[in-house]
């Protein structure tokens, strides 16, 4: 799927807007300018974490959810205000776009997380777009930029894992770059792929491995209620490892109600919840019913991409619903408390 699209783009080229948009993802310094000036901009619009009254020409975005506001304040900001204990031991953490600049409390409950097992965390400020989406629309040439820029920045300092809270960025960096710098030619960079793919890590995999070590404990005394769990797909299907956070969510004490198509997709699919959003709502609707059949309160998920499509979906259909949705890395960070 993705060559056809490659040959589409070369024979078709692409539109305006697409090469504007993965021009500035692309370009990181004016990338967080442009992310920053609309969190100022957005703040009139903005009520309980979602922005209401969107533009007319934006509203098309939304489709069947309300979308999240941009933080006010991205984690590659905030994490250089947080206190961490030095450590021999070290984890470069690979944020991607959601985490970076909507939702920065779930990189500072991994951070609090790894750091209460002894592990120091550093967050390299090269690190820039995972390049998923230039890959999937068929933008090799954009890609490039974002593998190379990756690459040099989570190597940059010995690190014993590379870690991501978003399993579509683990797939790229554990499981893509190397076949795609060989489709590229781009030799040069091959067996730095390499290293960093058997560096790279899913956030809940790491989880199990330091608390099955000994070096992290998650066991609680007293039972921390009743959630659901929504496989995301790069983490089931790709990585194969749909099993770590429901293992390590109930060493915490939370007690697991399974969803009818737990597997299934959510309906969000990045680029294809905007270019296809009627079959997007239908799949989340779906969903969404499956997620009240358990009766759960909390939805945990591995996947801020996930997060934003059941949030906004929830919201939407729903107002004052009762039902929450948290990554696996705020659950456990709560409960570590």
């Amino acid at each position: 799927i993705m060559e056809l699209r490659r040959r589409l783009v070369d024979e078709h080229g692409r539109s305006p807007l697409q090469k504007a948009a993965l021009a500035v993802i692309n370009n990181r310094p004016v990338f967080h300018r442009v992310l920053r000036a609309a969190s100022v901009a957005q703040r009139p619009m903005v009520r309980e974490g979602f922005i209401r009254h969107l533009p007319l020409f934006l509203s098309d975005a939304a489709g069947a959810r309300s979308l999240p506001a941009i933080a006010r304040k991205p984690l590659r900001d905030v994490v250089k205000e947080i206190d961490q204990p030095r450590s021999e031991q070290k984890a470069a953490f690979f944020a991607g776009c959601l985490i970076d600049f909507v939702y920065p409390e779930m990189g500072r409950a991994v951070l609090k997380i790894l750091n209460r097992a002894g592990v120091e965390v550093v967050f390299p400020q090269g690190q820039t777009c995972c390049g998923a989406p230039a890959r999937y629309a068929g933008a090799p040439d954009a890609a490039k930029q974002s593998v190379r820029a990756n690459i040099e920045a989570l190597l940059a300092e010995p690190v014993d894992w590379v870690v991501s809270a978003c399993p579509t960025c683990t797939a790229g960096l554990k499981n893509e770059y190397v076949p795609a710098l060989e489709a590229w030619g781009d030799e040069d960079l091959v067996e730095a792929a390499r290293e960093l793919a058997t560096k790279t890590v899913d956030f809940s995999s790491l989880v199990k491995e330091l608390a099955d070590e000994g070096r992290l404990d998650l066991e609680r005394d007293e039972p921390a209620g009743t959630l659901t769990y929504h496989d995301s797909c790069h983490l089931k299907r790709t990585l194969g490892a749909d099993q770590p956070p429901r293992e390590v969510l109930a060493r915490s004490g939370f007690q697991l109600s399974e969803m009818f198509e737990a597997d299934m997709c959510c309906g969000m699919g990045g680029l294809y919840t905007l270019k296809f959003p009627e079959i997007s709502e239908r799949i989340l609707r779906r969903k969404l019913e499956n997620v009240r059949g358990t009766g759960a309160g909390v939805v945990a998920v591995d996947c801020p991409g996930c997060i934003m499509q059941l949030r906004g979906g929830l919201d939407r259909q729903s107002k004052g619903n009762r039902i929450k949705v948290f990554h696996t890395a705020e659950l456990l960070a709560e409960r570590l408390d």
